[in-house]
C-alpha cells in the first residue's frame, strides 16, 4: 500500500477566529480532525471505512504547540502524515505553515482503535499495522501515556465549573468530539488569562468516553510553573480528561 502525505490549504475565515482576529485553537482541532480523516481515506482507514467494521478512532494524546497564530484571511498549508504504528497506537503528526514555510503551530499525536459496539479498545487490525508510512520527514513524538501533570490536589485555588454534554457536542461515535474538550478547557481558564494572554500549548490526555447529556466537572488551577491544569471528570470522579496549558502574553 502507498504511503500518503496530506497538505489541505485553508484561509482563515471570520467565524474560525477569536476575539483577538487570530484563529482560535478549536477551530485548528477542526482543520487537524478533517485533514487527518482525508488521509485516513487516502490509506483506506478512514471513519467510513471503520464504521464498516464497527470500529472507529480515538484519540488518546495529543500536544499542541502554537508559535503564531495567523490571522482572518491569511491562507495556510496544513500537513500531516502518520509516523509510527504499533500494536495498540498509531502515532501522527501535524504541522501548519505559513505561505512563505514559515512553522505556525505543530502537534503530535497518539490514536487507538476501539469497538463502537462493546466501546472498548482493541489492537490495531493487521491491514493498519501494515501501513507503509511515510519517510524523511518530521517524525511524531511518542507522547506518555500517563504524562506527569500535577495532580489538582496539590495545586490550591481549584476552580469548578459544571457543563451538560450537548447534542452538537457529539461526533459519529457517538461521544463528545475532542474539540468541544478544548473550547471547555480554554473557557475554563480565568477571564482575565483569556484577556491579556494567548495559547501557547496544550496537552491532553483522554481518559473515557462522555456522551450527549452526561454532567461533567470541569476543574482548573494554576501550577507552581505557571502552566494551568486540567481535568474533566463525571460527577461520580471518574476521570474524562487530564490536560495541562501554557499561556503568553
Amino acid at each position: 500500500m502507498p504511503s500518503f502525505v496530506q497538505t489541505d490549504s485553508y484561509t482563515v475565515r471570520g467565524y474560525e477566529t477569536d476575539a483577538n482576529g487570530q484563529l482560535s485553537a478549536p477551530a485548528l482541532m477542526n482543520w487537524m480532525q478533517e485533514s487527518a480523516n482525508r488521509n485516513a481515506i487516502d490509506y483506506g482507514i478512514g471513519i467510513a471505512d471503520l464504521a464498516r467494521l464497527g470500529l472507529g478512532w480515538v484519540l488518546a494524546r495529543l500536544r499542541l504547540r502554537i508559535h503564531r497564530a495567523p490571522g482572518y484571511g491569511e491562507p495556510v498549508r496544513l500537513m500531516t502524515y502518520p509516523t509510527t504504528v504499533e500494536k495498540y497506537f498509531i502515532y501522527r503528526a501535524f504541522r501548519l505553515l505559513a505561505d512563505d514555510g514559515t512553522l505556525l503551530a505543530e502537534a503530535d499525536s497518539t490514536w487507538l482503535i476501539f469497538d463502537t459496539n462493546r466501546r472498548t479498545m482493541i489492537s490495531l487490525p493487521s491491514f493498519i499495522r501494515s501501513l507503509d508510512l511515510p519517510t524523511g520527514l518530521v517524525p511524531s513524538d511518542r507522547l506518555p501515556m500517563k504524562p506527569a501533570f500535577p495532580a489538582l490536589s496539590a495545586v490550591p485555588e481549584t476552580r469548578q465549573q459544571v457543563r451538560t454534554v450537548d447534542w452538537f457536542d457529539i461526533d459519529h461515535n457517538q461521544h463528545t468530539n475532542n474539540v468541544s474538550y478544548v473550547r471547555w478547557l480554554i473557557e475554563s481558564v480565568p477571564a482575565e488569562m483569556l484577556k491579556t494572554r494567548k495559547l501557547a500549548e496544550l496537552d491532553l490526555y483522554f481518559r473515557a468516553e462522555s456522551h450527549w447529556q452526561d454532567v461533567l466537572r470541569l476543574l482548573v488551577a494554576v501550577a507552581p510553573d505557571g502552566a494551568s491544569v486540567h481535568q474533566i471528570e463525571h460527577t461520580d470522579g471518574r476521570e474524562v480528561l487530564l490536560a495541562r496549558s501554557v499561556w503568553q502574553e
